[in-house]
């Protein structure tokens, strides 16, 4: 039994390695402890104390710009009368209630602009980039809590206990997932909350509490030493609770002793001594800052000496590190050797099978298992050249997006530039709707979301050219659950505003219309715009057609040909239909129920 278990510890290479290598590292550390705890250098202990003190004053800075965010926010909200008047709604009718308060209000309101507690909020913290949510909690109904999530990882991650529900539990703007809820004791970690009662400013009755939960990062960053002596650090709020710590075996019964006043002293604590920074009686916190005696020890070793043996040990590790892994690495040099040749196109190759049983083994076993797996995948030409069908679609849906972007931002720019942007805010937000849209990962999609999505961008057009195009749409009921591919009808669209849009005209028209014929589905888009003479049409013609070939104005035209004769056929594609001085007509075919070709 002994000799089977020899056997099975020899196999674990890595593991002998890693012991190895661990046994090293920590006799190295504790020769490095034991000598530098014999050295004491009372420059070394001010110039950390005067670390430590600095550190407590940027933390404290720090929660004094918060403080002052939200004091301002609050009182903000008592200025603003109609929302505290939206705040005491919500509160005390619910999230259902308040959302038909919302949508009748913003009826009646003449601004473009919703004002409620979600934009509230968002207006004072967006760039907040340390709060991971807002929560707006009734005293009288404890069961109505709005949580604005401003960072949905964070948030997620800082929960304690994902199995309590609360009903009912609502986002303002983001959703919640069912299950998320948590109840006003909530456990979070991670997180500081800072909470803040509102007051009805008539009745001066509590009507709830604003809470405001800071993740912990930026103070991590923050209280985080490389080197010298290790300091602790504590945030105690007026409770004399606390609520951050930062701890390296410090007495916590030691820091709740700390009285809230701002000094700097020597403890002694159970035979033990401790210097300890404090900054109170600034806003609700008091700051803590300690360094036991046993840490300056540390420091007061010559860094010549401490150097010279660090290296020394080094080597020593290397020297024993490398009388085990000298065999290993030959082996290792063979494997690598074979996979180059197959990397060459050599697949007859193999690695030879060893007598050590061990992981290196296994590895040349799969190896030797893959290069005739591989051979196997080469002789399946057909199912590779369908994925290389798939690639080259990938690669020609990616060339239009691109084009997209640069004209949209190029619209955007002029409209800015000739009516003072004034109507840029309404045109960011649709190009916003296509940047999402665009940049989504699904290929496919339902015709009406494409349609949704020409809409946004004929939004945009019409901002820059107001009054001059109408648009008519016609497309059946049953035709709009058809999936089709994402961006097939924006850079046909695109191509009329550029080359046959009559920017004098005021009555420019588009027709976007689709029709189900057997098995197959036309979409065409008609304009009355300037059309082609035949020459100019017959040239368009034949660079759509061409898969590869000098690039000409109608790239969008030519990828979405391509595009669509990859997916679904040769037989399907775009034709076009073109007049000089009447228009145009572009019509796309794809089967009715969506059926791949590759």
């Amino acid at each position: 039994m002994g000799i089977r278990g020899k056997g099975r510890f020899d196999q674990k290479i890595f593991n002998k390695l890693f012991l190895t290598s661990s046994i090293t590292i920590i006799m190295t550390v504790i020769f490095l402890i034991v000598t530098i705890t014999n050295y004491y250098s009372d420059i070394i202990i001010q110039k950390e104390v005067n670390i430590n003190t600095r550190t407590l004053e940027r933390v404290e800075d720090y929660f004094s710009t918060k403080e002052a965010d939200i004091s301002r926010a609050v009182r903000e909200l008592y200025v603003k009368g109609e929302m505290i008047d939206d705040i005491t709604f919500a509160l005390n009718n619910g999230y259902e209630k308040y959302l038909e308060f919302r949508l009748d209000k913003f009826s009646n309101d003449k601004s473009f602009t919703p004002s409620n507690i979600d934009t509230y909020f968002n207006g004072y913290f967006s760039q907040d980039s340390d709060l991971n949510a807002i929560s707006l909690r009734s005293l009288e109904s404890p069961s109505i809590e709005y949580l604005l999530i401003k960072d949905n990882i964070r948030w997620n991650k800082s929960i304690v206990d994902h199995g309590t529900n609360v009903d009912p539990l609502l986002s303002l703007g983001i959703p919640i997932i069912s299950g998320d809820g948590l109840p006003k004791d909530r456990k979070l970690r991670n997180t500081i909350t800072k909470r803040i009662v509102i007051n009805n400013p008539v009745t001066l009755k509590k009507i709830g509490e604003i809470s405001f939960y800071y993740s912990t990062d930026r103070l991590d960053k923050m209280l985080k030493k490389q080197e010298g002596a290790p300091a602790s650090f504590f945030l105690i709020d007026e409770d004399d609770t606390i609520i951050y710590s930062v701890n390296k075996r410090v007495p916590v019964d030691m820091i709740k002793q700390v009285k809230n006043e701002t000094n700097e002293k020597k403890i002694d604590w159970k035979h033990e001594k401790y210097y300890m920074n404090t900054i109170a009686n600034k806003g609700d916190y008091t700051y803590v800052g300690v360094i036991p005696d046993k840490g300056w020890q540390k420091l007061s070793i010559v860094r010549g000496t401490m150097w010279v043996v660090i290296i020394f040990l080094i080597l020593v590790a290397i020297l024993i590190s490398y009388s085990f892994t000298r065999n290993y690495s030959r082996r290792i040099n063979k494997i690598v050797s074979i996979i180059r040749q197959v990397e060459k196109g050599n697949f007859d190759v193999r690695i030879p099978e060893s007598k050590h049983e061990d992981e290196l083994s296994k590895i040349a076993v799969n190896i030797n298992s893959m290069i005739t797996e591989l051979n196997n995948y080469i002789e399946q030409f057909y199912l590779l050249n369908m994925k290389q069908q798939q690639a080259e679609l990938k690669a020609l849906q990616a060339q239009i997006d691109p084009h997209f972007l640069f004209n949209t931002l190029e619209a955007i720019r002029m409209v800015a530039v000739v009516e003072g942007s004034k109507t840029s805010s309404k045109m960011i937000f649709h190009l916003a709707k296509l940047f999402r849209y665009s940049l989504e990962s699904k290929d496919v999609v339902p015709l009406y979301t494409e349609i949704e999505y020409v809409n946004q961008y004929l939004k945009l057009m019409q901002f820059k050219h107001p009054n001059k195009l109408e648009v008519h749409m016609d497309i059946p009921s049953d035709v709009e659950q058809t999936l089709v591919q994402k961006l097939i009808l924006q850079p046909i669209i695109e191509n009329y505003f550029v080359h046959g849009f009559k920017k004098d005209w005021t009555n420019n028209e588009l027709f976007i219309r689709a029709v189900t014929l057997g098995e197959k589905i036309e979409i065409s888009i008609e304009d009355n715009g300037k059309g082609m003479t035949e020459e100019e049409l017959s040239n368009i013609v034949q660079h759509i057609n061409c898969e590869e070939g000098d690039e000409m104005k109608s790239i969008g035209l030519r990828n979405i040909h391509q595009r669509l004769k990859l997916k679904y056929g040769d037989q399907f594609g775009i034709s076009l239909k073109s007049i000089k001085n009447q228009g145009t007509i572009v019509t796309l075919s794809i089967p009715a129920r969506g059926i791949n070709h590759v």
